[in-house]
């Protein structure tokens, strides 16, 4: 091979490199495609977040997807309450309870809640707020709230262990209360009851470690791949080192993220 031979090989593997590098990078910009929404080639901390909390949700975006098809709602329309209550609380259920087992005056609430623009109506992202309300920071108060208003019996805003043991059914557990190491551990004020806050960390406890381990990724992939430290990544930092986004990203075999409706 002569010299001018080994400059057009040479030539040509670069273009085949190059062109193999386009693909790998399309490819991962279709895997990410939510990384980068207002596709300006700069993901921002809070693009990294909203990306992991739109992986972890993939399972229930699905689920609310079938939901709101089930509820006939017309293409291009929203959803409004009226249409909710006629759809949902049928001859099926008793003593005026839904299909989540919540009265009409909280599922009302609920829906008031997850209205973020307050227009009366909800989208799908709203609506997903309303179905899986424990994922969502900004209804975390109502969900708390929801929980005392089914447990209190005695109307004083707080659970004594009783009402925390006997999920509203009036019966005595006082005998368990010395041993009660779970009950004991989130009365932090140890005063025999659970307040607002206290009730908060009992039920919403492991949503919110989720959300930290988010955060705690965030940073981690910002440390990483942030080379010039401006607090953001560009494309190339990215695709410098693609495997350490992919942290974000939700493995469908992972089991650690189970949601329980409340």
């Amino acid at each position: 091979m002569d010299l001018q031979q080994a400059y057009l090989a040479a030539v040509v593997l670069a273009a085949l490199a190059l062109t193999l590098a386009d693909k790998e990078a399309k490819k991962l910009w279709e895997r990410l495609e939510h990384l980068d929404p207002n596709h300006d080639g700069v993901v921002t901390e809070q693009e990294l977040k909203d990306f992991a909390f739109w992986e972890r949700m993939k399972d229930l975006r699905e689920d609310a997807e079938e939901q709101w098809t089930s509820l006939q709602v017309a293409p291009g329309d929203k959803l409004t309450f009226d249409w909710y209550k006629q759809k949902s609380y049928t001859d099926d259920f008793e003593d005026d309870l839904g299909p989540y087992g919540r009265t009409v005056q909280q599922d009302h609430t609920r829906f008031n809640a997850s209205d973020q623009n307050k227009d009366g109506a909800l989208d799908k992202e709203e609506f997903l707020a309303f179905l899986w309300a424990e994922e969502y920071p900004h209804m975390h108060d109502l969900i708390t709230l929801e929980t005392i208003e089914d447990l209190d019996m005695n109307g004083d805003g707080a659970l004594n262990y009783n009402e925390y043991r006997g999920e509203g059914d009036g019966g005595d557990f006082m005998e368990d209360f010395e041993g009660d190491m779970e009950f004991k551990e989130f009365d932090k004020d140890e005063d025999g009851q659970l307040s607002h806050a206290e009730v908060k960390e009992w039920i919403l406890g492991p949503t919110l470690d989720i959300i930290k381990e988010d955060e705690e990724k965030v940073a981690t992939v910002l440390s990483k791949l942030d080379k010039d430290e401006d607090g953001k990544l560009t494309r190339s930092e990215i695709e410098a080192d693609p495997e350490v986004i992919e942290t974000l990203r939700y493995d469908e075999d992972d089991d650690q993220f189970l949601h329980d409706e409340f």
